[in-house]
């Protein structure tokens, strides 16, 4: 075959060329040039660089008015009985299991129709909009249709984004699903966080049905999982009991098992008497009720300081919500650039601590390494804590910096984790579907944002806010990120932003009685509410984002330390203890705080000289501190103690 000549054209026929010929015959044109002398029609000018925006969407719209065209298509796909006339350029592109087809030596790589078999023809009509088009929906109808055959057909953009969207959508209800959904499609990364979150809220996914539906396997390696976290001794007892209900008369010979797991020689007494041996289970299983007495003697003929007969000295992990405070300057601290000499001689004073709200008790941490930095925001995520971003140097030499701190509960460190993108000071951060987000305190004028996987341990640019703000808090609330804020040169009003991770973008949101300026306003999400606090008022707001509305409220609850929601209450930070009416230790029992919890290093170092009291008041704790307000960072973490 010739190049550009049609095998189709019979002798006599007109082929395209000539056609268009005779419709717009070539004229002669007049020569331009005389003489021996050549004119010159356009001025010796700079290139000009030309660059249609819209050709890019015009081309992709244009292709998929084609596939209307069957003279203009090259490939049939056929699934289900139905035909979808395409380019296998098209599909090349975006899928490397279509490339692979009709790039290599196969009968489909010539071939104007290809059958797929084991295909929704429906989800195929999705995936070939999405190649056309580049635009996707996905909903819990067809995530599940959407990820198996983007897998099967390779459409890797396709399956990332629908994985994306399954780790978002992970609950107490659901994530046991999730994860043996990912394990059968070969999605790990949906694995890993389906996991994490069991493994974190294993209580919570107890009470639900998915968790009757578990493996005896997968339930006995939960059970041994040193990372599960738990409220109280007790849990692990009630969570086989719980699993073996419903159907015991086939489960049951499993709970002696499940309860070796439950650690029955750190139980208190009184729980193995009075609840295990009564329990109908256990008086129905002779084995079991045989190990609960052997405990139960064991614990009775125990004598006093037996490392058994105290907790504290196991190895096992109980959770309790404590308030985590970090920062704070020397008040003869001279503002000396890090790494001089006198700098490294200073004795620093204790940066970190915890307050637990129960036993009304600090306790000191290791300090954080990077004493004289400044402008840094802390969070919790997956029980350890992190520090991002802050600046060093002095007052004549200050710059940001990219660098994240991890704080391991377990192990009681300090370790440096992968540094941001971007440098940061004076920003927020939060934890939102197991990532974090850092928001804002770049020098750009515009709000920039990325969010950390603890999971590819990596930093990912995230679209930026629509207002540009600087004076303004974050906080996560029912799988969105919510900015409240404003720019604090104007001290305008606040503005609400929200982003959602699902599609990558956010939304202003006009909701009626949004609070006036607030100066350094601090805000926690707890039940599906938002509560918002500033240093310039003592009001307190709460936003639900459900009805969205603003609400105003200063309840006696909040006020009363002796009340009975006395561990439901605001997180807060503050320039100044002094500027709270109420006793610091009065107010932190008024903190409304999330899975806390105190670590071994916690209570390794919890000794006579660690331990304060809480009519010392947090100022006497740090008394030798300047509390400012990048140094005195009173934020949630979950740390968890031996």
């Amino acid at each position: 075959m010739q190049c550009g000549i049609s095998p189709f054209i019979q002798p006599g026929d007109k082929d395209f060329t000539e056609e268009l010929l005779e419709l717009q015959p070539i004229k002669t044109i007049e020569p331009l040039v005389r003489g021996s002398r050549s004119l010159i029609m356009v001025r010796n000018v700079d290139d000009l660089d030309f660059c249609l925006s819209s050709h890019s969407q015009s081309m992709l719209e244009g292709l998929r008015s084609l596939c209307s065209h069957p003279n203009l298509i090259d490939v049939t796909l056929s699934a289900g009985g139905r035909d979808f006339p395409c380019h296998r350029g098209i599909l090349a592109l975006c899928s490397r299991y279509f490339h692979s087809m009709f790039s290599g030596d196969y009968i489909e790589s010539i071939a104007t129709r290809v059958e797929l078999h084991d295909v929704d023809p429906d989800v195929l009509a999705t995936l070939l909009d999405f190649a056309y088009t580049g635009k996707l929906t996905i909903n819990q109808g067809n995530v599940e249709g959407l990820i198996c055959t983007s897998s099967q057909l390779q459409f890797q953009t396709v399956r990332a984004v629908c994985s994306r969207y399954l780790q978002h959508q992970i609950d107490a209800s659901n994530c046991l699903g999730i994860q043996e959904f990912g394990e059968i499609h070969g999605c790990p990364e949906v694995v890993a966080k389906a996991k994490a979150f069991l493994l974190e809220n294993f209580e919570a996914v107890q009470q639900h049905e998915e968790f009757l539906l578990l493996e005896k396997d997968k339930l006995v390696a939960c059970l041994m999982d040193e990372c599960l976290q738990l409220r109280n001794d007790c849990a692990r007892a009630e969570a086989a009991l719980a699993w073996v209900r419903p159907c015991s008369d086939s489960r049951i010979c499993h709970l002696p098992e499940l309860l070796r797991l439950a650690r029955l020689s750190l139980l208190p007494e009184s729980y193995l008497i009075e609840r295990l041996l009564k329990d109908p289970l256990v008086q129905d299983s002779p084995e079991c009720k045989e190990l609960l007495e052997v405990v139960s003697r064991e614990k009775i003929n125990l004598k006093p300081g037996d490392p058994a007969q105290n907790p504290s000295q196991n190895t096992h992990h109980v959770l309790q919500e404590v308030l985590f405070v970090m920062g704070g300057r020397s008040l003869d601290d001279s503002d000396e650039e890090d790494g001089e000499e006198e700098g490294e001689n200073r004795i620093h004073p204790k940066n970190c601590a915890f307050y637990n709200t129960k036993l009304q008790q600090w306790h000191q941490l290791p300090d954080f390494p990077n004493y004289n930095k400044w402008g840094y925001s802390i969070v919790s995520l997956n029980n350890d804590v992190y520090v991002t971003g802050g600046s060093r140097g002095s007052q004549t030499n200050t710059w940001s910096t990219k660098e994240t701190w991890k704080y391991i509960t377990r192990e009681g460190r300090w370790v440096t984790g992968t540094p941001m993108l971007k440098p940061r000071t004076n920003h927020t951060s939060a934890a939102l579907n197991g990532e974090i987000y850092a928001i804002g305190g770049t020098m750009m004028d515009i709000v920039e944002v990325e969010h950390y996987d603890p999971y590819s341990d990596s930093w990912t640019l995230t679209a930026p806010a629509l207002k540009y703000v600087t004076n303004f808090t974050a906080t996560a609330c029912l799988g969105k990120l919510y900015v409240i804020g404003s720019c604090a040169v104007k001290y305008n009003a606040l503005t609400l932003q929200c982003y959602n991770p699902v599609i990558d973008g956010w939304s202003i949101i006009c909701s009626p009685f949004i609070p006036k300026y607030l100066s350094s306003p601090r805000c926690v999400s707890m039940d599906g509410v938002i509560y918002l606090i500033a240093d310039n008022t003592k009001k307190v707001y709460l936003y639900d984002p459900d009805a969205n509305i603003w609400q105003k409220k200063l309840e006696e609850s909040l006020l009363n330390p002796d009340s009975s929601t006395e561990e439901k209450a605001l997180t807060v930070e503050s320039d100044d203890v002094d500027s709270f009416s109420t006793p610091v230790p009065a107010l932190i029992r008024q903190i409304i705080t999330r899975n806390l919890a105190d670590g071994p290093s916690a209570s390794a170092a919890a000794g006579e000289n660690s331990v304060l009291e809480e009519n010392r008041h947090l100022k006497d704790l740090l008394s030798q501190t300047c509390m400012d307000r990048d140094q005195l960072l009173s934020k949630q973490a979950v740390l968890t103690s031996r």
